[in-house]
């Protein structure tokens, strides 16, 4: 099984650098992108994108706007939960509140994947 291609769009300070390696470490393909601008410009054909909500100051729902023209599905990552995001949520195919525990973030790369 040929591994699945995941774009991420994040800053890059790092922090979500042990998410990567688990992801990594479930068989997926990871390349990180630090803005929406690269993304957009990327040439890469990535199977899904994950986006920081926060992301050196983009707002998130211009973000997903730009980023849905790729044609690919969106996670949306952020910090708050989904009580605090507006129209993030609806924009893209899946919320995932940032902590430590990646399971909901993984079993939702999963499902839209299979």
């Amino acid at each position: 099984m040929t591994s699945k291609n995941i774009l991420i769009v994040d800053d890059p300070k790092g922090q979500n650098q042990p998410c990567y390696k688990e992801l990594e470490n479930e068989g997926f393909s990871i390349s990180i992108i630090n803005s929406v601008e690269e993304a957009l410009n990327s040439e890469e054909k990535p199977q899904l994108i994950i986006l920081d909500s926060k992301l050196n100051g983009e707002c998130s729902e211009s973000s997903i706007e730009k980023l849905k023209t790729k044609n690919v599905p969106i996670i949306l990552c952020s910090e708050w939960g989904k009580d605090k995001l507006s129209f993030s949520i609806w924009a893209s195919e899946v919320n995932v509140v940032k902590s430590g525990d990646y399971r909901d973030l993984k079993l939702s790369i999963k499902e839209i994947l299979s």
